[in-house]
């Protein structure tokens, strides 16, 4: 079975009620347009994008299509290794100097749960450098990483040479 469009989200009225089989992704594939998977039931997909998922990406619980049996194929992202990034309500300049940090390092960032809690990808450099800012506090977690909540993603930006 090869799959080509995105035809909605599994909470659009629509598809209410209907059986859902997902497929499973790493955060940092969701930007690519090409994939071969295996669903939870065991159904081999392939899975091929247009352009739109370069700069978009898939979201948790959108509908890649629908199989012989009638289940939804969707996109389930896989929790991921996560820096979690708070920002005291106090020192709220942290927010622009942490989002400029990770952007710098051209890492994905998103917004977390809390008003001032931001997510990128956990990597030991970017810990040291975010753990010397004041009035920021980091966990490590493992998190959901969905590009429905990016405030940038650079899994597919642009390069320095």
């Amino acid at each position: 079975m090869v799959c080509e469009e995105r035809l909605g989200s599994v909470k659009d009225e629509a598809y209410q009620g209907r059986l859902v089989d997902y497929v499973e992704f790493d955060w940092h594939e969701a930007h690519k347009k090409l994939h071969r998977k295996v669903s939870r039931d065991g159904k081999e997909i392939g899975i091929r994008l247009g352009d739109w998922v370069l700069s978009r990406g898939l979201r948790e619980g959108e509908v890649l299509g629908e199989t012989e049996e009638g289940k939804l194929l969707v996109v389930h992202l896989l929790p991921a290794d996560t820096l979690v990034i708070q920002i005291d309500p106090g020192h709220l300049s942290m927010l622009a100097r942490t989002a400029y940090e990770v952007g710098n390092t051209h890492g994905a960032l998103f917004y977390g749960e809390g008003e001032y809690e931001l997510l990128t990808p956990y990597t030991e450099p970017m810990f040291k450098l975010l753990s010397g800012l004041h009035g920021v506090t980091l966990k490590r977690e493992e998190r959901v990483l969905d590009f429905g909540r990016a405030i940038s993603s650079a899994d597919h930006g642009h390069h320095h040479h």
